[in-house]
């Protein structure tokens, strides 16, 4: 009667009394099997926790010590056991199981799990095969024992247990997501996103998904498929702020400036205390050449987040374009040993040192900006222009090849290589003076570095 007393209890809610009534029906009869098992299930189905999960262990170890064999007793042991990290210990219990229940999917999920995490990958591998060719497989066996596959570093055992789920038809949008992750996590972005497609022909669309399709399409390059699943996930969410970040985001790269405004002007209408969106907003106004409306964005991204010297750049880069000039010094210099702008604060520092003649102060901040990042052409562009001016020629040339290599459509190089042509006289001044028309019309020259600094924050962590 207890016992009975306990499961009403139990699917009443009350766990203190279920608790209660399952601890009385054991101490009333020690060998009756039913209260341990209902009470064990009980700790395990009300927390995830360490101390229930150790509590219910605790109670299946004690109707072992009764009945050895107790088959339910033993996998349930086993089963806590491998969460618990106790992976040997584990297959001692399910080595105890009756020949029946070994061949049963879960109790081969278990033992895969156990010897995989144990190192023993042969044998992990086998129980794996094994495992995808039983008949009663079903998701819940693989997914069950997929952290501690992930755990342990055994991703392409869970990659393949994931795929033979899917390749058997037992896929839900669950195993569909975390192979998709796993595709992710390896780089592997464009089979990722055609795994995550499938989930669109199981269920019906969901924000969640479509954001990580134009995640992933966004990582795999092809930008104007990103826009494609944001535009839907938009329809269905239209007050989400971060999906018109995302599409902001994805216009800037397309190079379609009023796009891109229009979406980030959307999300910080949405939330307009957003650091990153302020940030994202006031890029594109210092590209569309309005840094007077950009300097307010970038003062609240600094505000909101101080730690981050992108807001001292990015507010020094809206200064030095409105020619306050004094005020762009004092950001530049304030950031320009920290490693993740220095290179940008040099380049600036060296651009200010120029415009007011000190070209040996100007060259010292360019050859310091390609030292922090030799791979960025703009400095080399503006090394370029402090040689031309002391008709250093042959210098300018190389420093422009050098931009040139890494980016041959860059426009500021180009620019600068035209000058050397012009003051040089060189014959091939004419064919440069078009190319560099054609990079303007295309819109090159708003290729700004600023704008390169814009992380995406969709839905979701960051990806960079």
């Amino acid at each position: 009667m207890y016992n009975f007393l306990g499961v009403v209890e139990a699917q009443a809610k009350n766990f203190a009394s279920a608790e209660s009534n399952f601890r009385k029906a054991i101490h009333a009869a020690p060998q009756f099997p039913d209260p341990y098992l209902n009470l064990g299930r009980l700790y395990q189905e009300n927390s995830a926790e360490r101390p229930a999960r150790e509590r219910a262990l605790a109670t299946y170890q004690g109707l072992l010590a009764l009945k050895a064999d107790h088959a339910e007793a033993n996998f349930q042991a086993a089963s806590l056991l491998t969460e618990l990290g106790s992976y040997k210990a584990s297959l001692k219990h399910l080595a105890r199981l009756p020949a029946e229940f070994q061949q049963l999917p879960a109790t081969i999920a278990l033992r895969c799990a156990d010897n995989a995490a144990i190192g023993q990958t042969i044998q992990a591998q086998a129980e794996g095969k094994q495992l995808l060719a039983s008949v009663n497989l079903t998701e819940a066996d693989v997914l069950g024992i997929l952290p501690s596959l992930l755990e342990h570093h055994v991703d392409g055992l869970a990659e393949q247990l994931l795929e033979g789920l899917v390749n058997r038809g037992l896929a839900s949008g669950s195993a569909l997501w975390k192979l998709a992750e796993l595709h992710q996590t390896r780089g592997r972005f464009q089979e990722a996103r055609l795994t995550l497609q499938k989930n669109l022909e199981l269920e019906q669309p969901t924000v969640r998904v479509l954001s990580q399709l134009g995640r992933l399409a966004y990582l795999s390059g092809d930008l104007e498929g990103a826009l494609a699943y944001l535009g839907h996930a938009r329809d269905l969410e239209p007050r989400n702020a971060s999906i018109h970040f995302f599409i902001g985001v994805v216009c800037i790269e397309l190079k379609l400036p009023p796009e891109a405004r229009k979406s980030l002007e959307q999300a910080l209408k949405l939330d307009p205390e957003n650091p990153h969106y302020n940030y994202a907003l006031g890029a594109i106004l210092v590209n569309e050449k309005k840094p007077e409306e950009a300097i307010p964005r970038f003062r609240q991204y600094r505000g909101s987040l101080p730690a981050d010297p992108r807001g001292g750049f990015a507010l020094g880069v809206a200064y030095f374009d409105a020619y306050q000039l004094d005020l762009a010094r004092q950001e530049f210099q304030s950031i320009v040993n920290r490693p993740e702008t220095k290179m940008g604060a040099q380049l600036y520092l060296g651009r200010l040192a120029l415009q007011e003649e000190r070209l040996d102060e100007a060259m010292d901040h360019f050859q310091q900006a390609i030292q922090a990042n030799p791979a960025v052409p703009e400095a080399f562009a503006e090394s370029a222009l402090v040689h031309i001016r002391r008709s250093e020629y042959s210098q300018a040339e190389k420093d422009l090849g050098s931009a040139l290599r890494m980016a041959p459509e860059h426009y500021l190089a180009n620019l600068r290589l035209l000058m050397l042509y012009q003051r040089t006289k060189d014959s091939r001044a004419e064919a440069q003076a078009i190319k560099v028309a054609q990079l303007q019309k295309a819109g090159e020259e708003r290729e700004r570095l600023l704008l390169r600094t814009v992380e995406i924050r969709p839905v979701g962590r960051p990806i960079r």
